[in-house]
């Protein structure tokens, strides 16, 4: 690959430079982007803090506002009670700033997951399926309003009643009756409510896309693209972008390329052996539908003097706004009515790595201009040519690296080589903050490299610490299983093993049939040969005799019922036995909320309730040292075939931040030892601690003692993973 970057030099006198740190090899060496020095990262733990950050520095921009998305919802408010993000970007354009916003879509994904809410089927405002050819109408609320105001008056009543405010029911029978009819009408309307509430808050077929709860934005969302596709809006320029499937016939006129699809491209690393591990199936799934999953905000860049820009894992949808609180309640925690509590992670950027943030817009940017602009060379990077690195002063002590995973550019797969040299570099704790945790040959690694610590007579052990989802979708079970498996933590798939194990049995009562009825044929031979290969093969994928034991007959019901009854019981003992692998301690952990809020008492006759945290964030920290901040998630798509953006920086003050502020938000307190870094051992404990009581406390209806559960997937089925 091939910059127009200057080099940097470091100079070192021995009369003002009385020490120097030398540190291990964290950086890619087959890159785009050099590491920079000079450079200032402020993290964003969570919505409310990330897009209040991007909102000030959108809303203080003097020349330019440059957005990659992998969605974008104009209708979002970045901050609770503010313009609406196109209402803002509308305004900055009228005051002479340009605004440039560049979103994936897909049509075909956007049945699934409407990336660019109200934009329409051909950018013309509407649904994934409508034109929007006509001016958008305010959306239904399917009764919503009516079904709350019913619930609270049947909740107040039922107050009244435990009260002994209501003298008609004066008697045993009369209060029983009544109370008996008041919690099942309380109940169905709940149930009916939960359906109409779901996480997923944006319609995808109807409306204009716009959330299903806040019916207005489905004629703000449809108009607002109508208005900014035929040019209505001043110095505002939206367009978005997707992988071709054609063959370029000029390629003079395509930058050079040659005469490939960018599909195809793919297809052909990911054959010749690029990802560990893959099947056809995955091969042809993320070939034929990669995403551009990059987030990236730069604002100002031709006044290096007050450029900032952003790495984000947030998305400029509502969903990935909340508070680090993480309340249950929605209208307590000023979130779009319908999205739940949401755990993400962005940083802010300062100094010469803008440079690279611009080359990665710039040539996103002009990848989708016409062909004429090309041709002239009009295009934005050819404007920019004169801002160099140099051009930006230092403004703060880290040195940083933009990484990529960039299929467009070269098949650059930066993020995946850094992640493989960080897990390498470990020597204390590694800390995994992910969307997902499937990328099996991470878990190999470090094993491994335990392991072989151990071999060497290494006495204390290396620490794994993860924070998840649990996949509850067979769509991605087979990855995680293998993942998991990795680190000697399968059991916590139940569901999967189970899946699993009812195969070996029908396998082996299959091979007990044949072997007892033997004739000697051939076409014997061949079955009895292939059984005994498949079920070694579910051997090695964790099914022992004692899992046959423990899961074999057992129903799903049964299984999901298992963690409940033994918690109801008093029963210490859980329905895991977690492998301790040589050398390595790991704990995997999700995020859940709870009314009442964790550490809070439960009021007498009230209930607990509880609702899943969903985790977004894709943040890897080594040995308060090392940090990775990306858009990537652990997994194939992510590192070989979606465009994903990143910053990696060996910078102990910041990794130790991100550790001491994150593991207190989840768990309540983050142990450093005596000199100030962190304490695995004892850390580890402390996340045991929690996540055991949480353990207990949630299959009894009490409140949480703090966000932090254990990984348990009791709904996932076994299945060839997706990607």
């Amino acid at each position: 690959m091939t910059t127009d970057y200057s080099k940097q030099a470091l100079t070192l006198r021995p009369q003002t430079n009385k020490s120097a740190n030398v540190t291990m090899d964290w950086f890619a060496q087959k890159a785009l982007y050099p590491p920079r020095t000079g450079i200032e990262i402020t993290p964003l733990i969570n919505g409310e803090q990330a897009f209040a950050a991007v909102h000030d520095a959108i809303q203080s921009a003097e020349k330019s506002v440059e957005i990659i998305s992998w969605g974008f919802d104009p209708g979002m408010r970045f901050k609770p009670g503010s313009d609406r993000i196109g209402e803002l970007l509308d305004i900055r354009g009228r005051h002479g700033v340009k605004v440039r916003t560049l979103i994936w879509k897909n049509l075909l994904a956007n049945f699934k997951e409407n990336t660019t809410v109200g934009d329409g089927a051909f950018g013309s405002g509407g649904t994934a399926v409508g034109s929007g050819m006509s001016r958008g109408k305010p959306a239904s609320d399917n009764g919503r309003g009516q079904l709350e105001f019913r619930l609270e008056v049947h909740r107040h009543e039922l107050e009244k009643l435990r009260a002994g405010e209501l003298s008609y029911y004066n008697t045993d029978y009369k209060f029983r009756q009544r109370e008996r009819e008041l919690q099942s009408a309380i109940a169905q309307m709940e149930g009916e409510l939960k359906v109409l509430n779901q996480p997923e808050g944006y319609n995808v077929v109807q409306g204009s896309g716009a959330p299903k709860r806040s019916p207005d934005e489905q004629e703000f969302t449809r108009n607002w693209f109508r208005r900014v596709h035929k040019g209505w809006m001043q110095n505002v320029e939206f367009r978005t972008r997707d992988f071709n499937s054609e063959i370029a016939l000029m390629p003079g006129l395509a930058g050079g390329k040659v005469l490939w699809s960018e599909r195809l491209e793919i297809m052909e690393r990911l054959i010749a052996g690029e990802a560990p591990d893959i099947t056809w199936k995955q091969i042809l799934l993320l070939s034929l539908f990669p995403s551009h999953h990059q987030k990236m905000v730069l604002v100002d860049y031709e006044n290096p003097a007050t450029a900032v820009g952003f790495v984000m894992g947030h998305n400029m949808h509502r969903n990935y706004w909340d508070t680090s609180a993480h309340l249950f309640d929605d209208e307590a925690a000023k979130r779009s009515p319908g999205f739940g509590p949401w755990q993400d992670l962005s940083v802010k950027i300062q100094g010469p790595a803008l440079h690279d943030l611009n080359h990665n817009f710039a040539t996103a940017w002009d990848r989708e201009s016409s062909w004429i602009k090309r041709w002239f060379n009009e295009s934005l990077h050819t404007q920019r040519q004169a801002i160099k690195p140099d051009t930006f002063k230092p403004v703060g002590t880290s040195v940083a690296q933009i990484c990529r995973t960039q299929p467009q550019e070269g098949g650059e797969t930066s993020i995946l080589e850094i992640y493989r040299k960080a897990i390498g570099n470990v020597r204390n704790y590694i800390y995994f903050e992910n969307q997902y945790f499937r990328y099996a040959d991470f878990g190999k690694q470090l094993s491994e490299l335990a392991a072989a610590y151990k071999a060497r007579k290494r006495k204390s052990d290396l620490y794994l610490f993860v924070v998840t989802n649990t996949p509850d979708d067979a769509s991605f079970s087979s990855s995680t299983y293998d993942m998991m498996k990795s680190v000697g933590q399968e059991q916590l798939m139940p569901q999967t093993q189970r899946d699993l194990t009812e195969r070996m049995l029908r396998k082996r009562n299959r091979l007990a049939y044949l072997e007892a009825n033997r004739t000697g044929r051939d076409v014997q031979e061949q079955q009895i040969a292939t059984l005994r290969r498949e079920i070694a093969e579910l051997e090695a994928q964790g099914v022992t005799p004692e899992v046959e034991k423990r899961l074999g007959g057992m129903n799903e019901d049964e299984l999901r019922k298992m963690a409940k009854t033994q918690a109801e019981q008093g029963d210490d003992k859980k329905p895991y036995t977690l492998k301790d692998l040589p050398g390595i301690k790991v704990a995997i952990a999700t995020l859940t909320a709870c009314s009442p809020e964790p550490g809070q008492p439960l009021p007498a006759g009230k209930e607990t309730w509880f609702r899943n945290i969903y985790v977004h964030s894709k943040l890897l920290v080594v040995d308060d040292v090392f940090s990775l901040l990306s858009s990537a998630n652990i997994n194939t798509r992510s590192l070989h075939s979606d465009s994903e953006l990143g910053v990696a920086t060996p910078d102990p003050k910041l990794a130790k931040k991100w550790r001491e502020d994150l593991w207190t938000l989840h768990t309540g307190k983050s142990v450093n030892d005596s000199r100030g870094r962190c304490d695995a051992k004892r850390n580890f404990g402390w996340w045991n601690s929690v996540m055991d009581r949480n353990w207990k406390y949630k299959y009894t209806h009490k409140p949480l003692v703090a966000h932090l559960t254990r990984f348990w997937d009791v709904e996932t089925p076994y299945a060839t993973a997706l990607d």
